[in-house]
């Protein structure tokens, strides 16, 4: 925005138009109207110790999130709690302080929504904090929330509904990726302990011939050494 601002003379626009462009409007009528800016709000900023704070966070917990479930994940989260965020604003002003004149702007949401799944979906995940020591994801979360919450009281209403907004979508996706993530390590396990019963099975017939093996092991070495052709 202040490169923006500097290039304002030379493109003959003002530093009204482009925020006009790029925020998000209070109401539904003028979100939907302008409906890009669910996606530009949360890349614009006009303070640099905004943006400054907001990449601070997003580039610690976006790489811890990047150990814990994967690169793409963490862009995912961010549009994902961004377009939440962006939801919670424009229905709160709209059914509680109808107003034309307001607008948002910044990746608090979204950046919510990221430290958020963070936290959610490794709490026992322990980090090293400069200074500090050695802490898990768990009493981040803790300390987290009473800070948020003492924000809370210096922000306008709309401002916490969109980060709220941002921090359940956060909460969302670490639930449903912790359940997908439970499951994919079930059916390894399964597909081990059938690797492993099949190998023993073969081993046995490798030292005392095929005739040594029973009815039943046999059924189970052919099973096992068939491979499954699911129905679509």
């Amino acid at each position: 925005m202040k490169i923006m601002w500097q290039l304002a003379p030379s493109m003959n626009i003002t530093m009204e138009g482009v925020v006009e462009h790029m925020a998000l409007p209070a109401t539904a009528h003028e979100a939907v109207i302008n409906f890009w800016t669910i996606f530009t709000y949360m890349f614009t900023h006009l303070d640099f110790w905004h943006l400054l704070i907001n990449c601070l966070w997003l580039a610690w917990f976006g790489s811890l999130l990047c150990e814990i479930a994967g690169a793409r994940h963490v862009m995912t989260t961010y549009i994902g709690g961004g377009i939440a965020g962006a939801i919670m604003y424009v229905t709160f002003n709209t059914g509680f302080f109808p107003t034309s004149d307001a607008c948002l702007i910044g990746a608090s949401a979204a950046t919510l929504g990221v430290i958020t799944a963070t936290l959610v979906s490794e709490p026992g995940k322990r980090v090293k904090l400069a200074l500090i020591g050695i802490f898990s994801l768990r009493k981040l979360a803790i300390a987290g929330a009473v800070v948020f919450l003492l924000a809370s009281m210096e922000m306008a209403p709309s401002q916490t509904a969109a980060h709220i907004g941002g921090i359940i979508a956060g909460g969302i996706w670490a639930v449903a990726w912790r359940i997908y993530n439970r499951r994919n390590m079930r059916i390894m396990q399964q597909r081990t302990r059938k690797r492993l019963a099949r190998m023993e099975l073969i081993d046995k017939a490798r030292r005392s011939g095929y005739s040594s093996l029973t009815d039943a092991e046999k059924l189970t070495l052919f099973d096992l050494s068939t491979p499954r052709r699911d129905a679509t």
